[in-house]
């Protein structure tokens, strides 16, 4: 019988192992691709969401024209937690292009975090299209 408890608790811990989710990540990058596309970790068994953060912001360093740029996180995540932060940065998520603003996105399931903001594979691409969506979405409401 102490046989059957241990081969028990032994396919338990397997199993946590196994069908632990997977997402990417990375930590304030510039671009939607290379470490942020490649890098996989398996989460911890208590971590059930994938995070995904963006900010546009002006870069530490000096740029031509205080030009700012996005950076980019990916991590697991509780569903709690990444649900406090979607909560916390609805206010800042303005994605105007004069302000600087954060966003935060959460999903399930196995490497759900590949692409960010609409399913975009880079952030300038996620930008414009946003830019543009916003930009018919006034046109209409003014003309209709």
């Amino acid at each position: 019988m102490h046989l059957v408890g241990q081969f028990l608790i032994f396919m338990l811990v397997i199993n946590a192992t196994v069908f632990a989710l997977e997402c990417y990540v990375c930590d304030e990058q510039e671009e939607n691709n290379d470490k942020c596309s490649k890098t996989v970790k398996q989460c911890n068994e208590t971590e059930d969401t994938c995070l995904s953060y963006i900010f546009w912001t002006s870069p530490q360093e000096m740029t031509p024209r205080g030009e700012r740029r996005h950076y980019l996180s990916k991590s697991c995540a509780t569903s709690d937690y990444c649900q406090k932060m979607l909560y916390a940065f609805t206010p800042v998520c303005t994605r105007n292009w004069y302000d600087d603003w954060s966003c935060v996105e959460c999903c399930k399931g196995d490497r759900c975090n590949k692409y960010v903001f609409l399913g975009a594979s880079s952030l300038s691409t996620s930008f414009l299209l946003t830019s543009i969506a916003s930009f018919i979405s006034t046109i209409f409401l003014i003309y209709y």
